[in-house]
């Protein structure tokens, strides 16, 4: 499901929540997961206000399901500057997974969710995640996360 098209990292211009979301749903976009990228990200806020996917220790995982998913991916992004994401802990937010999936998809991304975020938990993943320079290292380490 994560790809190097998948993979991006977001230059300090990305100020806010709402531009990271958008700038990772036109990844989406772009690599053909997407067809309308104002239905996708309007889906990924609608769960926002839901209540916050900033996940703590600077990291969130948004997800949104819309009838304007052709596919489900999953996106990741590292930021040059935290972004603030009213986040459990408080924290700045400055690593974002972005799950999205077709409307009327089987619960599978709720799977997903659970699994990143009891390997978020950890550590020496967050670490990796962190820490990684370069985008095949950062694929592999994610893959192998969510392959255990």
């Amino acid at each position: 499901m994560l790809t190097r098209e998948h993979v991006c990292f977001l230059d300090e211009s990305v100020a806010t929540r709402a531009d990271v979301i958008r700038r990772m749903v036109e990844l989406a976009h772009r690599s053909g997961h997407v067809d309308d990228v104002g239905r996708a990200v309007e889906a990924v806020e609608h769960r926002e206000q839901e209540g916050t996917t900033g996940f703590g220790k600077g990291i969130a995982i948004p997800h949104g399901k819309s009838s304007a998913v052709r596919k489900a991916a999953l996106m990741f992004a590292r930021l040059a500057k935290p972004v603030d994401w009213n986040s459990l802990d408080g924290a700045p937010v400055d690593t974002v997974f972005l799950i999205l999936v077709p409307e009327g998809a089987h619960d599978d991304h709720l799977r997903l969710l659970s699994k990143l975020a009891r390997k978020l938990m950890h550590d020496d993943f967050v670490s990796a995640l962190r820490e990684a320079n370069e985008v095949d290292q950062l694929v592999d380490t994610i893959r192998g996360a969510l392959e255990d």
